[in-house]
């Protein structure tokens, strides 16, 4: 080929051609000979003997900087020991190929991807091209592609490892790799030397012996490592070299061994630390060991699904982490009572299955979280601390989430405040035994509160103080109480007495602090003296029909009190099954911007008076074809309309 301006050449033969001959498609492909400057050359589908003489022993293209070949059968292969200006190179879906050889001539190679070789097994060295790195020296003046920063293997089945002699590491290996990325080598053996490649940034490895997953990142934030292991993983320092990873700061490990406290000890920079599924968090510390002053900067502790002596390793942890500010515990049935604010040196009562928080996370603590923890049993101290019995202790606890945790707060009167005043987030779900909101009344830092099947009973009494005058309460979810609002009254009525001597009632307004709203007791709310209460507060409110079976329609009162909400600026219909109309006078909601309707099947059209002149969205979820008909036809009069 005469093209001397031809820069990237790709020679692609037809996987789907009807006939094949490998010795005409080796003349043809000798034929295609580029000049020698070419840059990017990709040959795909070739099914000849041997590369060409061109890429074999009389390499002719010595300007190459990029090489693709895929699909190719070829039984000899390209020679690129003098292709020094090889910056790339990209082998796929060749069966054939058996070794790799590690050119000198890889000194400016930046970029090696290996994928679909179903026959490499090993890593060649020129000089001794008859012996395995795997299992000889390198010669003395041995590299390791010393400018390249992405490596690929993936679907290599017969592969042992990175090239490595001997697992003998230097950090002259790899010092600019960025990249590394091996998938789906089971034979593959990820040791201990991935910890020496300082200049890495992403490693992703799954699918290879000892490990389903070993994934690493490392950003401005900070840099990050999760372990998935395999059952043939014994200990994590088969894949890890802790003192190299000084840096790391969020580990989170599944399905591996406990950490020692030399591991702990190395890792000076960590800030999360996330076990899942595996027999314990941290190995036995000792009273002797612990005792020992030594401390952690971890913040953040998450486990789930251990099966070990759970409660008694966290309680040797947690005085040696005196910044602790998150912990979440989830489905760790072996951890069944918990107890907070003790001094941990002096409690005799200590078991494997029983948690002891220290005192100073009094101070530390600022998020905790309990889904799952069916056995779990929050019991008092022998002896209380200032501040009372149940999570009290804990003064600066800002977000508190108990999901499916049904005894946490079973040995508790819920006569009396159970959780520090701090709380700004508050979510209880499953959590029965509640009659009222009594017990939450003394959280006058309250913004948010979620109430999920707490019981049927459970009556809102007690709601009136986290939503005015000193509450700061402005989102309110509650679901599975069907009588939550009933009979209630915000607004209450004091006497005053007349000018003869008599008494007359006046009603006293108050105004709320609630923005956003979600229940399914729709009786209850809709209901004149609540809604008045909220009329200058309310924005957003989302009704649930789950308990409305058989409810066709809105009675004239719950449509009235409906329009009472002069501030709503987004309504949501959600899940009404039998509901065969909206309320009427929705007009009215001179604020309204957002209507949602959502699964509710037998509304088959919009209120007669129209929508609000306000409404900017009209958003219609899985309800009739008449509805969705209707609603096609106001396009133009709202400006945003979506119909699923």
């Amino acid at each position: 080929m005469e093209k001397n301006y031809l820069r990237r050449l790709t020679l692609d033969w037809d996987s789907k051609r009807s006939s094949v001959e490998p010795g005409v498609e080796a003349t043809v492909l000798e034929g295609l000979q580029p000049h020698g400057d070419l840059q990017v050359l990709c040959i795909r589908g070739h099914v000849g003997p041997s590369c060409p003489t061109w890429l074999g022993d009389e390499f002719a293209v010595e300007g190459l900087q990029s090489l693709y070949l895929d699909g190719v059968s070829w039984e000899v292969f390209p020679s690129l020991g003098k292709a020094w200006d090889l910056r790339e190179l990209r082998f796929e879906h060749i069966a054939r190929l058996k070794e790799f050889i590690i050119e000198k001539s890889f000194c400016v190679l930046t970029k090696l991807k290996l994928i679909g070789l179903g026959s490499f097994e090993k890593w060649v060295y020129p000089a001794e091209q008859e012996s395995s790195i795997s299992g000889e020296l390198l010669p003395p003046d041995a590299h390791m592609f010393p400018l390249l920063q992405v490596l690929v293997i993936r679907e290599c089945p017969k592969i042992l490892g990175l090239p490595f002699s001997n697992h003998i590491v230097s950090p002259d290996w790899f010092p600019k790799l960025q990249e590394l990325e091996v998938h789906d080598c089971p034979k593959f053996l990820p040791v201990i030397p991935i910890s020496w490649i300082e200049s890495k940034r992403s490693v992703t490895v799954k699918c290879v012996k000892m490990l389903k997953e070993f994934a690493y990142s490392k950003s401005s934030t900070g840099a990050q490592l999760k372990i998935i292991g395999e059952s043939d993983l014994l200990s994590i320092d088969q894949v890890l070299v802790f003192d190299k990873e000084t840096g790391l700061e969020t580990l989170t490990l599944s399905k591996c061994t406990p950490l020692e406290l030399k591991h702990l000890l190395m890792l000076t920079s960590l800030r999360t630390l996330i076990v899942k599924d595996s027999v314990g968090l941290v190995g036995p510390l000792g009273r002797g060991q612990s005792d020992v002053e030594w401390q952690l900067p971890v913040e953040c502790i998450k486990i789930d699904g251990l099966t070990g002596n759970t409660g008694e390793e966290l309680t040797e942890l947690l005085p040696h982490l005196p910044k602790l500010s998150k912990l979440e515990i989830q489905d760790c049935k072996n951890i069944k009572n918990l107890v907070v604010g003790v001094d941990v040196q002096q409690t005799a009562q200590e078991s494997s299955e029983m948690l002891l928080f220290p005192a100073h996370l009094r101070d530390s603590l600022r998020e905790l979280d309990f889904p799952f923890c069916p056995e779990l049993v929050l019991v008092d101290p022998p002896t209380l601390v200032p501040g009372g019995g149940g999570l009290q202790a804990l003064q600066s606890l800002q977000r508190l989430t108990i999901l499916r945790a049904p005894k946490l707060l079973s040995t508790f009167s819920f006569s009396r405040h159970l959780f520090p005043s701090s709380l700004q987030f508050l979510s209880l779900v499953g959590v029965e035994g509640m009659e009222t909101l009594e017990p939450l009344s003394n959280l006058s830092s309250l913004t948010r509160l979620e109430l999920i099947r707490c019981g049927k009973d459970l009556k809102c009494q007690g709601l009136w103080s986290l939503l005015t005058t000193g509450g700061q309460l402005n989102k309110l979810r509650v679901t599975g109480s069907h009588r939550f609002f009933a009979d209630w009254d915000p607004n209450p009525r004091r006497a005053l007495e007349d000018a003869e001597g008599g008494e007359e009632w006046q009603t006293q307004l108050v105004s709320s602090t609630l923005r956003e709203l979600w229940t399914d007791d729709i009786a209850g709310l809709l209901a004149a003296p609540v809604c008045t209460f909220l009329s200058s507060s309310l924005t957003k409110l989302q009704l649930w029909g789950d308990l409305c079976e058989g409810m066709e329609l809105f009675s004239k009162e719950q449509e009235d009190a409906l329009q009472l909400l002069s501030s709503l600026q987004k309504l949501e219909f959600w899940s009404f099954k039998d509901l065969q109309q909206l309320p009427a006078g929705l007009r009215k909601l001179t604020s309204l911007k957002i209507l949602l309707v959502n699964c509710c099947p037998a509304i088959s059209s919009l209120p007669n008076d129209a929508l609000p002149d306000s409404l900017e969205m009209l958003d219609v979820y899985n309800c009739s074809e008449e509805l969705k008909q209707q609603c096609r036809g106001l396009e133009g009069t709202i400006p945003d309309i979506i119909i699923i």
